[in-house]
């Protein structure tokens, strides 16, 4: 069940190229986040200056309200971009033990804990060992995981042979 160390960088480094264009997405937005704000901002200072403009009493409770509404969406995309593009922890310290089973779940099967051993069951197969009394234990199915490392790297592909292939005729 153990991966060939050439497949398992490959999947890392897939994991890094999502995890990296997810941290780019997230500055991007982020930086919509803070266009958004400036407007805000301006349209609270115009509401500002037409208050100082205007003597009507309607108007001025008008114009407060509508600097209400703009000053609580601005508080809301500040609560926004403080949690935008900042990962609780770090790539390394999120998929470390994801990556870390895979490439050789017998290491934490090899532990005397009995909870390893149970994990390691709960994560390789997709179903609970099943047990016959006459012929013992039956093959379970292997989690998805798995079954696309093995997949992969038994070349289960569909293509054209070499020699096989003709010119087209007219």
């Amino acid at each position: 069940m153990k991966p060939s160390k050439e497949l398992f960088f490959l999947a890392a480094d897939i994991f890094t190229d999502l995890w990296n264009a997810k941290r780019e997405t997230a500055k991007q937005e982020a930086e919509h986040i803070r266009r958004d704000i400036i407007m805000i901002e301006r349209k609270t200072e115009q509401f500002f200056d037409r208050i100082t403009e205007t003597d009507s009493e309607t108007l001025i409770t008008a114009y407060e309200k509508k600097i209400r509404k703009l000053e609580e969406e601005k508080i809301i995309l500040d609560e926004k971009i403080a949690k935008c593009g900042r990962p609780l922890h770090s790539f390394d310290e999120t998929y470390r033990t994801a990556f870390t089973f895979p490439s050789n779940p017998q290491k934490l099967w090899s532990s005397d804990r009995l909870e390893h051993k149970r994990t390691v069951l709960k994560l390789a197969f997709s179903e609970p060992l099943q047990y016959c009394k006459k012929r013992g234990y039956r093959t379970s199915q292997k989690s998805l995981p798995f079954t696309l490392l093995e997949e992969s790297g038994m070349g289960k592909y569909d293509m054209v042979p070499t020699p096989r292939i003709e010119l087209w005729t007219f």
